[in-house]
């Protein structure tokens, strides 16, 4: 099974430098890598730099200043020049011609910041709206709360976006809203996601280096083997078959 972190951070001015996130791959048992430009930065130079130095190991999701007027140009010149295979953006981001630019080139969309803005009736719009574009929902809908039931209201709202084939689900970020690993509370609610989008749309991210602070990423790895409701088959898209299924490594 190849494996695929979908969720990981590189930077010359903050984080860690490629060669760094290369030695925990190699270390860990990762074969592949999504780089997710990280919050403040614009520059996505060194995205593509890190995927020149290590063909077909990365892609790469950029960041614009969404607030900036050219916002939608831009997008389509970092696209172009990068060879991005989408944006992380900020699901509350209002400028419209942000969306459009990610209709345009059919690019996914990952979304940040926050449950409130993901499950904003703006958000489902862009994603019935911009079909052919690809929207993931990054760490399990920023965030569950594990002391409530499955069921609660805003986590029901963000499952409900299965309903459209153009969303994917990504299952990472545990250390920011469980108890402590194992993080055995969260997997009632990996098991309601599995349910409404099934393996096929749901991606395993690290979130490296940030997870390095709370388990090592061989942890972090291991965590979905860990989870019963998982079968063997659905752990080979979990951790590596989806994000294989629709982006294109460089």
């Amino acid at each position: 099974m190849e494996v695929v972190d979908a969720h990981v951070h590189v930077g010359l001015t903050k984080y860690v430098a490629v060669e760094v996130l290369v030695a925990q791959m190699n270390s860990a048992g990762i074969d592949k890598c999504l780089l997710v430009q990280y919050g403040g930065c614009h520059d996505n130079a060194y995205l593509d730099q890190c995927m020149r130095r290590y063909p077909g190991r990365f892609a790469s999701l950029g960041a614009v200043d969404y607030t900036a007027a050219d916002a939608g140009d831009w997008i389509r010149r970092e696209v172009g020049e990068y060879g991005l295979v989408g944006l992380r953006i900020p699901a509350k981001t209002e400028n419209e011609s942000v969306w459009e630019a990610v209709g345009e080139l059919g690019i996914m969309a990952s979304l940040s910041g926050g449950i409130e803005g993901i499950i904003d009736a703006r958000t489902e719009g862009y994603i019935q709206r911009f079909s052919e574009s690809m929207f993931r929902i990054e760490h399990m809908g920023w965030f569950p709360d594990v002391d409530k039931p499955t069921d609660q209201a805003e986590f029901d709202r963000v499952l409900s976006y299965a309903k459209y084939p153009n969303t994917v689900f990504m299952l990472s970020g545990f250390y920011a809203f469980g108890r402590g690993y194992p993080y055995q509370e969260v997997e009632p609610f990996v098991e309601r996601a599995l349910e409404a989008f099934g393996a096929d749309r749901l991606m395993w991210g690290s979130d490296f280096p940030p997870v390095s602070l709370h388990e090592t990423v061989e942890l972090a790895l291991a965590l979905p083997k860990t989870w019963s409701c998982l079968s063997e088959g659905d752990l080979e898209w979990v951790l590596g078959g989806t994000a294989n299924r629709i982006i294109e490594f460089r």
